[in-house]
């Protein structure tokens, strides 16, 4: 006999597709395995696409932003930079601003431009932004960076006393009299001097640079043109034609000396010499530095003795120093003086009586459409598609004690 089917063990009917249906269920499983097959080929790529969009964001908003403490002279650049952008039209100089500035800087130019202190056919830059060009010539003028004091002149002149001779005291026996003396004193006056400067910057820098560097080039290119005229006048200007006296003429005669040689005693003497000069004279040696040309400074780097050794290794490295005193070099003295053109000086200057007198802030104006000379003739800078910053300042420079400068002239040593 069969054994009889329990009701466990019967199967539930398979139910039978038609042709439509059977498509349908094809059609689902094989596009659900399509769509995990793409979503999980495109993840690496969104995510990829996700990194780049966000480092590109990152960098569109860093490469014009600053720190709070943002560097020196970058308001003044940005502001030119957007005056060039804007033609003259500050609500398109605002635009620019806007759009390429996104941090608290950008917002002070913007509020400047909003402000609008205009001449005809450019602007004044705000005293805030001049202000930080000032600051930094005190890095790139030598005589500035060298410690020379800088003194208020408000009114266009600073009267300074000095003293010419001193007190005498005398020992006196019982029942003598004391003799009364008392220093002499002279004046030493400074006047208002007008240093301008006009720097020519191509708009196309200034408009399609899209990183940080062209705000740097603009303040440095302000920076230099400054400091490099100012030096000059400090160092080596006579005073006349309405230019400051510079050391080469506030030295005393007897402090002027011609070089001794070229040989290492030579050298050895000249600087023997001007240390001299100085504490013979009872200068008070408070910040002595030298000044000299950068030929003469390479070439005491190299000089060595008859045994090879160097003569002055002190002045190697990034902070020169020469008897223990700093070495300050420049291009602003000359080495083309003299009947051979080949002649050079080296100064050696208590910068404690050095003076600068500072009548007012620095002034800056930036303008499209006006004109410059250049090599003697007149150029156009609307021609050339350039913005002009001019720059004024107004100062003098004096040294208290004229024993304060010694200078070695006719020096031929490097050339």
């Amino acid at each position: 006999t069969k054994p009889e089917k329990t009701s466990g063990d019967e199967k539930p009917p398979v139910k039978a597709l038609g042709l439509s249906e059977l498509k349908a269920t094809i059609a689902e499983v094989v596009q659900t395995a399509v769509k995990e097959q793409v979503e999980a080929a495109i993840t690496p790529l969104q995510t990829q696409h996700t990194d780049w969009m966000n480092l590109i964001k990152t960098n569109s908003k860093t490469a014009h932003s600053e720190t709070p403490t943002h560097k020196k002279g970058i308001g003044a650049a940005r502001f030119v930079r957007a005056f060039a952008f804007g033609r003259g039209d500050l609500d398109r100089a605002r635009y620019f601003v806007s759009k390429v500035y996104s941090d608290e800087l950008g917002d002070k130019v913007n509020r400047a431009l909003q402000a609008g202190d205009l001449t005809a056919g450019g602007a004044f830059i705000p005293p805030e932004f001049a202000a930080e060009i000032i600051e930094l010539l005190t890095a790139r003028a030598v005589i500035r960076a060298a410690g020379a004091r800088v003194l208020p002149m408000n009114s266009g002149t600073l009267t300074l006393r000095k003293r010419t001779a001193g007190s005498t005291a005398t020992y006196v026996g019982e029942g003598q009299n004391i003799t009364k003396t008392q220093p002499a004193a002279g004046q030493i006056v400074l006047t208002s001097k007008k240093l301008a400067a006009i720097v020519p910057i191509s708009n196309d820098l200034l408009t399609f640079d899209t990183g940080g560097l062209a705000d740097e080039f603009v303040r440095d290119d302000l920076v230099t043109e400054i400091a490099v005229r100012e030096d000059q006048a400090f160092i080596r200007d006579n005073g006349l034609q309405d230019t400051p006296k510079g050391l080469r003429y506030w030295a005393q005669s007897a402090n002027i000396t011609s070089t001794n040689g070229t040989s290492s005693a030579n050298i050895e003497s000249d600087f023997k010499d001007l240390i001299q000069d100085l504490e013979g004279n009872d200068v008070r040696m408070i910040r002595p530095v030298w000044l000299m040309a950068p030929r003469s400074k390479n070439h005491l780097i190299n000089l060595r003795d008859a045994t090879g050794n160097l003569v002055y290794p002190e002045i190697r490295g990034a902070n020169p120093t020469l008897y223990g005193w700093p070495v300050f070099y420049t291009t602003n003295i000359p080495t083309n003086l003299g009947s051979g053109s080949n002649e050079t000086e080296v100064y050696l200057v208590d910068m404690a009586d050095a003076i600068i007198g500072q009548a007012t802030a620095l002034e800056l104006a930036v303008d499209s459409s006006a004109s410059y000379i250049d090599s003697g003739s007149l150029v156009s800078a609307f021609s050339r598609d350039e913005t002009l910053v001019r720059a004024i300042s107004r100062h003098d420079f004096a040294v208290r004690h004229a024993e304060s400068v010694a200078l070695k002239s006719d020096v031929t040593w490097g050339a």
